[in-house]
């Protein structure tokens, strides 16, 4: 397996001939976390889409750049979600409606090993499934006794859920996209206290938000994305300072770390 998790290298995506993306260089190895950071409109979106294959780079001048996810080009979408799980509040609001919303805790998380959302047949699961998908349940303190449907429970324990649905397969690494969206500031903690508990099991975390507040102790490095481009590449420190912060936003902004979280608010 490679050591670099992702590389991009000339990244141009189009849409309706108009540029909302341009990479030219970006390599994050396996042993970082990182957070992709940046405003509404910057193509945090668009780059998470390149990752999860749901976007392919644009051909242009009949060059079309590369997206390299650990060490290959080509993938099967549904092998990758074995190596690169994906937790967003999208996927969250498809299980609180219709036949997926009516699953119990495991039968939601069980379907993570097909990358489904509708629940497994009987005959496909085997008990080694549902020990790791109660294990992980367990993890994030979601309780097997529970009657409840998925659709019923609060955001906060769906979104918890939904963790446990994307380890279950034990990927090499998380996509989360702005994971506490929607959440009151108690499930808020709660839940990003498991996502750093979950970097000491092993799992690379990639974040991708623009809430400060989401960004955990553990990430060493920040790439903050302004109106589709690389705007800047490093350390947190440096990446959530007033300067670089009123900089990628536009206005002036002040900002502090206090007990390793970091916030902002406008000058």
């Amino acid at each position: 397996m490679s050591d670099c998790l992702l590389e991009l290298s000339n990244v141009i995506v189009e849409r309706n001939s108009n540029r909302i993306l341009e990479i030219p260089s970006l390599r994050v190895v396996t042993t970082e976390h990182c957070c992709i950071f940046g405003p509404n409109g910057s193509g945090k979106s668009t780059f998470l889409k390149l990752l999860m294959r749901f976007f392919y780079p644009s051909a242009v001048s009949d060059n079309a750049g590369r997206v390299t996810i650990l060490g290959r080009e080509e993938w099967n979408v549904w092998d990758l979600r074995a190596h690169l799980g994906f937790v967003s509040s999208e996927i969250d609001h498809h299980f609180t409606t219709g036949r997926s919303g009516r699953l119990s805790p495991l039968e939601a998380v069980l379907t993570g090993f097909t990358s489904s959302e509708l629940e497994l047949p009987d005959e496909d699961v085997t008990e080694a499934m549902k020990s790791e998908a109660s294990r992980w349940l367990d993890f994030f303190e979601i309780h097997l006794s529970s009657q409840h449907r998925v659709a019923w429970m609060s955001t906060g324990e769906r979104r918890r859920v939904m963790l446990a649905r994307a380890m279950v397969r034990t990927p090499q690494a998380l996509l989360l996209d702005e994971p506490t969206a929607g959440l009151d500031l108690l499930a808020r903690e709660r839940l990003m206290r498991k996502i750093e508990a979950m970097t000491d099991e092993g799992i690379q975390i990639i974040l991708v938000t623009h809430h400060l507040e989401e960004v955990i102790p553990q990430v060493q490095r920040v790439v903050c994305l302004c109106r589709g481009k690389l705007f800047f590449d490093g350390s947190p420190e440096k990446a959530f300072s007033a300067d670089n912060l009123s900089r990628l936003f536009e206005h002036p902004v002040c900002s502090a770390r206090m007990q390793q979280r970091w916030s902002a608010r406008l000058a």
